[in-house]
């Protein structure tokens, strides 16, 4: 028997099938912006100009407002990334001694837009916080949480020690309400690799949250760079530097050119040499 909809139902159909229409183009669009960020392959005013109409398609898109806040958030958020990416590998070398040793002001210092930056992550995360009053859900919390992570050690130590604690407790959240969360995942796991011993760091204990996590969780580009650059570090902060290495290599094939798996690769190789 055909079964034919109720004009309420069919138009709530009709609805739902738009917004997905619409919301495909804008994931394309973050995509796209987002890679351009790893690969490293157009200068900073490019980057921005990239990110300016990025903003004025997803504003043509036909998106409700809560969808447009999140890619917004997105946006400003990839835009501080490729702001933070240093396009040296001295810089990069430099710049991973002094976090590693927990100098953050020293690291704060080699970013003269370093004011900007912080700018766009207060937006991303307003925008994120507007996002969760109308619905909280795991993508906006991760969202919040990873703007934050960021945020975390390029303002004062003060903040550090108010907000770090707040990431682990917000990607907790997040794979509460979803447990495929992988990002969320990757928030706990790096708290364990990026952070000095002072304040916490466990690499080995990182290493097995990640090997864990891709047992049983698909991820995307930006994921599988993420977790071979996690895993280069964590083996690398243990010295097992033939594996760190081969896990930047991995890094660098996901997204060539990109300056810290080349770095972090020409580093493992000077300790093999």
């Amino acid at each position: 028997m055909r079964r034919v909809l109720s004009f309420p139902a069919a138009l709530i159909f009709a609805c739902e099938v738009f917004s997905l229409e619409s919301y495909e183009p804008a994931s394309a669009l973050i995509e796209d912006f987002r890679d351009e960020v790893y690969l490293q392959r157009i200068n900073d005013s490019a980057l921005e100009r990239m990110y300016q109409d990025t903003l004025l398609r997803l504003e043509r898109l036909d998106l409700d407002e809560r969808e447009l806040l999140y890619r917004k958030a997105q946006t400003a958020y990839y835009m501080a990334l490729g702001y933070l990416a240093f396009d040296t590998t001295e810089e990069v070398l430099a710049s991973d001694r002094d976090f590693r040793n927990g100098k953050f002001k020293a690291v704060q210092k080699r970013y003269s837009n370093l004011e900007e930056i912080i700018r766009l992550l207060e937006e991303s995360m307003h925008f994120s916080e507007q996002y969760l009053e109308m619905n909280r859900d795991a993508r906006g919390i991760r969202q919040y949480a990873e703007s934050l992570s960021q945020m975390a050690t390029l303002k004062t130590m003060g903040y550090l020690f108010s907000n770090g604690p707040k990431i682990q407790t917000l990607a907790r959240e997040a794979i509460e309400l979803d447990p495929d969360e992988i990002k969320a995942h990757m928030l706990i796991a790096s708290r364990y690799i990026y952070s000095p011993s002072i304040f916490g760091g466990n690499p080995a204990k990182g290493i097995s949250i990640i090997e864990a996590l891709v047992q049983r969780i698909s991820f995307d580009r930006e994921d599988e760079h993420n977790i071979n650059i996690a895993l280069g570090v964590a083996n690398l902060k243990l010295d097992r530097w033939v594996e760190a290495a081969q896990y930047f290599q991995e890094a660098q094939e996901i997204y060539p050119g990109n300056v810290y798996s080349a770095a972090m690769l020409l580093l493992c190789e000077s300790k093999l040499e």
